[in-house]
């Protein structure tokens, strides 16, 4: 009887992947925005990761979700993050919901990613930044557009013609989301904090660091909707460090018959660039014209850019940092205050 041996070089290459453990991964909310994530870890898209742990307070929720990836289900996070052994976990909740779970993750030592805004409490967002950078932990928040193909290419455009840029108008003008908490300023933080907060991120990203925030908000154009006491519309006035001015408006009033506008125009002496949420990106100067549509799946790449980054221990592949989820929800919460206050200039403090 001969036993078959194993060429050295396969025994070699066998015993890395034996020695190659995946990234434990576990969910606290299996809604929505988890399912944009879900997607991404389906039908082996992400081989160096598996989703081993899921948590919702709704039981067919997460039944379903831990069936999908074999996972341990739990209604309690607390349980889970005692209970299982993690690497990453994701915050997938809505905004009055972040009570605590961020820092428990921090504390068990797992990386972290938080869908934004990552909470309506500032204080708590910044203790949780804190945490993260005391442990050295990879962090990540739930910013994809910074992940398009051609984000780069519009953010050095903007910084060559910055000295000849005028002003910018930025827009996320459309309907109202179905889910209950959305409608509520309480629950969501209003549209600027919740929705609109992916085009002030942006801004940041392209314009530089916000100054001084001005506010005004309009009501009573939505009036068939039960519990709902948020702004239908507003109008946010930035000044930034980079010298340009801007106007972010938000609207979730558009029904049928109506046309929505998401997205940010910018008008210089000699060029113009108009940029199309998540869609695409014209810019026009004296002797040019140039168009670019997305080419990539940015939500797989935000989501490959956070396994990445955990097994290479490099936070800087992270493009959407928790630190900057912090940085936005301050803008957004200071044109709320401003709005509150009549139109109030508020000041950000550096």
């Amino acid at each position: 009887m001969t036993t078959a041996r194993v060429p050295p070089n396969l025994l070699h290459h066998w015993e890395l992947n034996m020695a190659k453990k995946k990234v434990r991964v576990g969910f606290i909310g299996c809604g929505g925005i988890a399912h944009f994530h879900f997607d991404h870890y389906d039908k082996g898209r992400m081989p160096d990761a598996q989703i081993t742990a899921v948590c919702d307070l709704l039981d067919d929720r997460v039944q379903e979700t831990a069936k999908r990836f074999g996972a341990t289900p739990y209604k309690d996070y607390k349980e889970m993050l005692a209970k299982e052994k993690l690497d990453a976990v994701y915050v997938c909740v809505e905004p009055c919901a972040h009570t605590g779970m961020e820092k428990m993750v921090v504390e068990k030592g797992c990386h972290l990613f938080v869908e934004k805004p990552v909470a309506l409490d500032l204080k708590y967002a910044k203790d949780v930044e804190a945490g993260l950078k005391a442990k050295k932990l990879i962090n990540a928040a739930g910013f994809q557009d910074r992940y398009m193909d051609f984000a780069p290419i519009m953010r050095k455009w903007v910084k060559d013609n910055i000295k000849q840029l005028g002003f910018f108008n930025a827009y996320w003008v459309g309907g109202m989301p179905g889910v209950w908490w959305w409608r509520r300023r309480d629950t969501s933080g209003g549209q600027a904090v919740e929705q609109t907060i992916h085009t002030f991120d942006m801004c940041r990203y392209l314009f530089g660091e916000v100054l001084t925030v001005q506010a005004i908000g309009r009501r009573g154009v939505i009036t068939d909707v039960e519990n709902y006491d948020t702004e239908d519309a507003s109008a946010v006035n930035l000044t930034f460090d980079s010298g340009i001015i801007g106007t972010v408006f938000s609207g979730c009033f558009c029904r049928e018959g109506s046309v929505g506008r998401n997205g940010i125009t910018a008008y210089g002496m000699h060029c113009y660039m108009d940029y199309a949420e998540r869609t695409s990106l014209k810019i026009q100067e004296q002797h040019r014209k140039i168009d670019f549509t997305v080419g990539n799946d940015i939500g797989q790449e935000e989501d490959n850019a956070f396994i990445q980054a955990i097994l290479e221990k490099d936070q800087s592949i992270i493009l959407s940092p928790y630190s900057e989820a912090v940085k936005n929800l301050e803008v957004t919460l200071a044109a709320n205050e401003s709005m509150d206050k009549g139109g109030k200039l508020i000041t950000l403090k550096k």
